[in-house]
């Protein structure tokens, strides 16, 4: 029998390595998607590149630094079928990271081969081209892995320590010393700065220093990208967590608000109960497990239908549940909602007694009380806990209509007022009115008035 005042307790049974494994799923799913963002960006930028080298050079001379854009474009569409192919692991990626950036710093300092008067490799060296690895860098942002993100920048900074290296090995190649740079005139100075076999240091630090900060920049940036990533997660997973213990309006309608819905108010809406009949008969001829799955079962079924009818779970009592519709929010149709629900809830009981006629149990009967009217809404609890609850004469009304079923030997039990809200509310629903009968009014407990009662025989 259903008692409003009796709540049972429930378990979340959501344990921190699920949570964890569904961050890590998302945060998976975030880097596929940005390897496929990566991937296009890549192409494209290495496309505006051999642009501008079109621009810059020659086409005669083009064709040398084109080669190693065609060589940096081949090793990402490596990277992209190897990812699809599910073999692109992370030390293939470190890999590709110093194969980018051996290939970028090759491509500066190499004499060009193709150019009429080759220029030495000092002087390629003092061109300025090594900003290009900063684009190397940011590319790695959307690996959404910030030691990626740190490699690309170490990466970056060995091959063009190595190139610097290669560069003050090649013939001709000088660096006067701090005593020989202080004894010279300013006018030696400009022509020893303008010799294209001076190597200039300072190109190698400069360097280091820009792409230690940008890497580490980046390399922050990922890192809270990925703690964003996985705090909406565990939103997320709290949101779907708490839509199994309240309804799914309910829940937007507090993730809506910086407050909880303190704000009492009153309006009309309908409200049903259902509770099984002869549970404690049945309880008694079970073990606890059994008891246990049966209601899980039960209440599961009569959740889903009360969700897809518009409704809001307002609770499970025992072996009964109560539903609400009309809250938090009104709509045009609340008491055909509720009323479509409680013959939707004997459909799916049907199903369910098929189901177990098929298993050798025996089959469940239950009672529906609806009423519609006016209540009291709003949050009711202390400052550690809250719960959104609906009040008032119309919640105890239908409490007793569930339990008034036995008597009448009714599956459904629909106060007068419900029945007219239903006719009230459109020419659609008068379906819904088929098959029930009035009954005398009926004297309910703790009432002084009479009510007026429609029932579905059983």
């Amino acid at each position: 029998m259903v008692d409003p005042e009796r709540t049972a307790p429930h378990d979340s049974g959501v344990t921190e390595d699920a949570i964890s494994q569904r961050v890590a799923a998302t945060i998976e799913a975030e880097e596929a998607r940005a390897f496929e963002i990566a991937t296009r960006v890549r192409a494209v930028a290495l496309a505006i590149f051999a642009v501008w080298i079109l621009v810059e050079n020659p086409i005669a001379e083009a064709r040398f630094p084109l080669f190693f854009v065609a060589i940096l474009i081949l090793l990402g569409i490596a990277q992209h079928a190897l990812r699809r192919q599910g073999v692109l692991t992370l030390r293939l990626r470190y890999l590709f990271a110093l194969f980018d950036a051996l290939v970028l710093a090759f491509a500066i300092v190499a004499p060009n081969p193709l150019d009429d008067a080759p220029h030495p490799m000092p002087q390629r060296y003092h061109w300025g081209n090594e900003m290009y690895f900063c684009a190397l860098v940011a590319f790695s942002i959307f690996s959404y892995e910030p030691r990626l993100v740190l490699w690309h920048g170490i990466a970056s900074i060995l091959a063009w320590s190595a190139a610097t290296l290669l560069v003050l090995q090649s013939p001709g190649a000088f660096i006067p010393s701090e005593a020989e740079w202080t004894a010279m005139q300013p006018a030696d100075r400009i022509r020893v700065a303008s010799d294209p076999y001076f190597v200039y240091l300072g190109n190698w630090g400069r360097a280091l220093v820009i792409l230690t900060v940008l890497s580490a920049t980046l390399a922050a940036f990922v890192h809270r990208a990925r703690q964003l990533v996985a705090r909406e997660a565990r939103t997320e997973r709290a949101r779907a967590n708490l839509a199994r213990y309240f309804s799914a309006n309910l829940v937007e309608a507090l993730a809506a608000t910086d407050e909880p819905l303190r704000t009492t108010r009153s309006h009309e809406c309908a409200v049903l109960f259902a509770d099984v009949v002869g549970f404690t008969a049945l309880a008694e001829q079970q073990p606890p497990a059994a008891v246990i799955a049966f209601l899980r079962d039960f209440h599961g079924r009569m959740a889903e239908t009360i969700l897809a009818n518009g409704g809001t779970l307002d609770k499970y009592i025992g072996d009964g549940v109560m539903a609400t519709f009309g809250t938090p929010e009104r709509s045009l149709e609340d008491a055909t909602n509720a009323l479509r629900c409680a013959h939707a809830m004997l459909a799916v009981l049907a199903r369910w007694n098929t189901e177990r006629h098929a298993s050798g149990e025996p089959p469940v009967a239950i009672g529906i009380g609806v009423h519609f009217g006016p209540v009291v809404l709003g949050d009711i609890g202390g400052p550690q806990r809250f719960e959104f609850a609906v009040v008032g004469d119309t919640v105890n009304v239908a409490s007793r209509l569930e339990r008034l079923s036995r008597g009448l030997a009714a599956t459904i039990v629909a106060s007068e007022a419900l029945v007219g809200a239903v006719r009230t509310e459109g020419d659609d629903s008068a379906w819904l009115l088929t098959g029930l009968r009035a009954a005398p009014e009926q004297r309910l407990r703790g009432r002084t008035d009479d009510v007026g009662v429609w029932y579905l025989p059983r």
